[in-house]
């Protein structure tokens, strides 16, 4: 009696691996490497798609471990975003799921927008993306990681295009992790993975021999799940040459002299991301420069959006002992009107001394 359940435990595990074998999953990416992709189109605005940004860690795997594009997406002329991510091509039949991950940075008072689109085929024109899937924009963007999913049917091939689009002075950041796409099971085939996995299940109880064949089918039912492994990455902060001469994400440097991080210097800047400095420096001359606009939170937090320049608060005590705040835009600026308090203050105190 042993044997023969011992036998049908293993024809179980079987039916239920080949039955699972006929659902395989067409695509998944979790976006490790961003450089390596393989059969994805990228289309870029300024900066494009880039590695992730660590701050924001990822769905799955390590810090940065996922695809990202922010507000220098922009077109330099009309400071639109119209960037494009395209996935392979990818067959189906039957039953199909795409499932993925996606967030903001969080940061009130900015709006991004990314529509999911299916193109038919092999082709990757945008024009082609007309099925709309999904739209996520302003306030019902997720501030953190979020799980989408949807379910089409069909047979063929086809793309899955993430179209982010939004403004320079309004958008932010937006995360891509995790995406999947999957034929969706029969419902035979759930009900033979469970026969398989109850036979295993009873014969456990009766011999150490179906215990083992019990490992067996628990090893194929995590399988089965799709659970996607993502390589360790060494994290680190340094800007380094490859992401310099890229001029995408955050832009960073570790002094020299403290091996603090810090924020870079104009020439600095310039060196490292001379794209976006170009770009900045075309719409200075062209006049178009908007001064930050300071924004309060709830919390009362001051926030202003630094993209490309920098707001520096000035804090003067005055004679009563009460605090005036002056905003000013630039370093020079901000240490001219300090220097200039300083002395204002300094010929008062003077004249009260005489």
């Amino acid at each position: 009696m042993k044997t023969f359940l011992t036998l049908f435990a293993s024809a179980a595990l079987t039916l239920s691996a080949a039955a699972h074998a006929e659902t395989p999953t067409s695509l998944t990416e979790g976006f490790d490497d961003v450089d390596s992709l393989s059969g994805w189109v990228l289309d870029a605005g300024t900066t494009g798609w880039f590695q992730g940004n660590e701050l924001l860690g990822s769905q799955a795997g390590a810090a940065g471990s996922h695809i990202g594009a922010n507000f220098n997406s922009a077109d330099l002329e009309t400071d639109l975003i119209d960037s494009w991510l395209i996935s392979p091509e990818f067959s189906f039949a039957g039953g199909t799921r795409l499932t993925f991950y996606t967030r903001d940075s969080a940061e009130e008072g900015y709006s991004d927008t990314l529509d999911v689109l299916f193109s038919a085929g092999s082709g990757t024109a945008t024009s082609g993306f007309t099925t709309s899937l999904f739209s996520i924009t302003g306030e019902a963007y997720p501030d953190g990681w979020t799980r989408y999913t949807y379910d089409f049917t069909g047979t063929g091939t086809g793309r899955i295009g993430f179209h982010y689009t939004g403004d320079y002075e309004t958008a932010s950041y937006i995360g891509i992790d995790s995406v999947a796409i999957a034929a969706v099971p029969e419902p035979s085939t759930w009900m033979m993975l469970g026969l398989g996995l109850g036979a295993v299940g009873f014969a456990a109880r009766r011999s150490r021999r179906a215990a083992a064949g019990a490992g067996l089918a628990l090893a194929a039912l995590g399988m089965s799940q799709g659970a996607m492994a993502h390589d360790t990455v060494q994290a680190n902060a340094q800007v380094n040459a490859q992401a310099n001469a890229k001029d995408k994400g955050m832009v960073i440097v570790r002094d020299a002299e403290t091996g603090e991080l810090r924020a870079p210097t104009p020439e600095e800047y310039r060196a490292l991301v001379p794209t976006a400095a170009a770009a900045h420096e075309r719409k200075t001359a062209r006049g178009i420069v908007q001064e930050p606009q300071v924004q309060v939170t709830k919390n009362g937090t001051r926030k202003v959006n630094v993209a490309d320049r920098a707001m520096y608060s000035v804090l003067t005590r005055n004679a009563d002992g009460t605090l005036t705040e002056t905003c000013v835009t630039g370093e020079a600026a901000a240490n001219a009107l300090v220097n200039n308090t300083r002395t204002a203050q300094a010929k008062e105190q003077r004249y009260e001394a005489q």
